[in-house]
């Protein structure tokens, strides 16, 4: 593929209907109406500069070409169709996440999502749209009136397609919602395009592409001149071209003198070094004596250690056997103690201590009838605690389905639609001792007859809806025969004033002959 084409050899047609050589400028901070549209729809560079006379020394066999549309035939009267199916659930979707994420990373200060999104509001719509074309134009003052205000503003920027004012007070209908977000999603996709045009014209190029960069700007500069027959304009940039090249051999040789220079001084510390002892050697032979200082050191710190801990093993040793000789000697001189005293004290005889031993077993053998009660009494106490618990959890569980549904039949709260002022909801509280503190609703006292009274008034309403519907099917089906009469009857008229029409065609055609 060619990089570059040759200037010369194009058609009126093709010059009219190709595409600007000149680069997009556009910049971060500009993100503003007129940048944006240059990049919507770009004027070719054959178009006459305004309030500039355009000399007729090279363009005057162009002086009367006029703009060609891109396509053939008919010229089509109305609005255009938009080709794009925006009608398309999937589409719509697409539109919405990327909305929502250039609003989300772009500093959208309103919570924005999809379900919002699906139907929006008109307050919604209108902060959308005035912060997408702040983006635009951040100079922009604030909108007016959203309905007379928008239709000008997409206008404005090329927008291909007609915003009625009509479809901007129902924004969130079906039939004109698809078409509003469609044009949003334009504008992001634009102001997306905008941004990376803009990172790619800031990257870093090397030599080979900036030159090619400088020569296409040279080139897109010089033939919109040549179109314009501007010989001044034309000389001017093959000027500054020139200038720019002089200024760059310039401060390339600048650059090559201040290397030299520097190659020089390197050379010279090179010499000097070369010159002097090596410092390599001298440095190796002091870390070699360093290493053999440090394995001696090392050997008499391990030699040391060893020492030091045989010194603390053997004192431990003696401070365990001092503490156990000091523990012997108090153990026994409690015992002696307690003997004496015993001793004095004593006055059973050994019946009273065969009574007391005898006591003493049938007192350990109910002490281990009632700890086997006990134990039994624990574990009876922890399967109902388990089984309550689970029970508690099937109520639990019993009770949110219960409120879902209450929920969503608009029973709770207690100013729900349908409550009447009534207490539809259930708190369970699972601390409660009794029936009536877990639940703190009367369910059969009131909740029950309520739920009730209101099945019995649905269900009589709903038999009321269904008769309506059958009237209303009976009125339809009349109308509908009504209607096939009456096309008949127009059909039959049709015939009758075209077979009148033929016949006075033919007396006035006859009469004329």
């Amino acid at each position: 593929m060619n990089r570059r084409q040759t200037l010369a050899g194009l058609s009126p047609a093709q010059l009219n209907s190709r595409a600007s050589f000149g680069p997009s400028r556009i910049t971060k901070e500009g993100k503003n109406s007129k940048k944006i549209t240059a990049l919507i729809s770009r004027q070719s560079l054959a178009t006459k500069p305004a309030g500039n006379p355009q000399p007729t020394s090279r363009l005057s066999p162009l002086s009367g070409v006029q703009r060609r549309s891109s396509t053939y035939g008919k010229k089509t009267t109305g609005p255009k169709q938009d080709p794009r199916p925006v009608s398309d659930k999937g589409y719509q979707h697409d539109c919405i996440r990327q909305l929502i994420e250039y609003l989300s990373t772009h500093g959208y200060e309103h919570p924005v999502s999809p379900k919002t999104l699906t139907s929006p509001m008109s307050k919604d719509v209108f902060s959308i749209v005035q912060f997408l074309l702040k983006q635009v134009d951040p100079h922009m003052k604030p909108l007016g009136k959203m309905e007379e205000d928008v239709p000008q503003l997409f206008k404005h920027l090329k927008y291909p397609f007609q915003i009625s004012k009509s479809a901007l007070f129902a924004v969130g209908s079906p039939h004109t919602w698809p078409g509003l977000l469609a044009a949003m999603n334009w504008v992001v996709e634009i102001l997306n395009y905008a941004e990376k045009a803009e990172e790619a014209r800031t990257d870093v190029f090397d030599d080979k592409q900036r030159s090619e960069h400088d020569f296409f700007e040279y080139v897109a500069k010089s033939y919109k001149y040549f179109l314009a027959g501007d010989d001044y304009q034309s000389q001017a940039v093959d000027d500054e071209i020139a200038q720019e090249a002089e200024d760059r051999a310039e401060q390339v040789r600048q650059r090559n003198q201040q290397l030299q220079q520097a190659n020089e001084e390197l050379q010279a510390r090179l010499e000097a070094l070369r010159s002097q002892p090596s410092a390599l050697l001298q440095a190796q032979a002091k870390q070699e004596e360093h290493v053999r200082d440090r394995d001696k050191f090392r050997t008499l710190i391990d030699n040391l250690q060893s020492h030091k801990q045989s010194l603390q093993r053997k004192l431990q040793e003696r401070k365990a056997e001092v503490e156990s000789k000091q523990e012997q000697l108090a153990s026994t001189l409690l015992e002696s103690d307690a003997m004496r005293a015993v001793i004095a004290g004593q006055t059973v005889n050994k019946d009273d201590v065969v009574r007391m031993n005898q006591e003493k077993c049938k007192q350990a053998e109910i002490l281990a009838g009632v700890c086997g009660q006990r134990e039994a009494l624990e574990r009876r106490v922890y399967e109902q605690d388990v089984q309550l618990e689970l029970s508690l959890d099937e109520l639990e569980t019993t009770v949110q389905a219960y409120n879902t549904a209450a929920d969503r039949l608009q029973l709770i709260p207690v100013t729900a639609k349908y409550a009447g002022g009534l207490q539809y909801e259930i708190q369970l509280d699972r601390a409660g001792v009794s029936a009536s503190d877990i639940i703190t609703v009367d369910l059969k006292g009131e909740v029950k007859p309520a739920l009730a009274r209101l099945r019995d008034s649905r269900a009589a309403r709903a038999r009321e809806l269904s008769e309506e519907v059958l009237a209303v099917q009976e009125r339809l089906d009349g109308g509908l025969e009504a209607l096939t009469e009456r096309t008949e009857d127009n059909a039959a008229l049709g015939t009758q004033v075209a077979n009148s029409l033929t016949g006075s065609f033919h007396v006035l055609t006859v009469s004329l002959t």
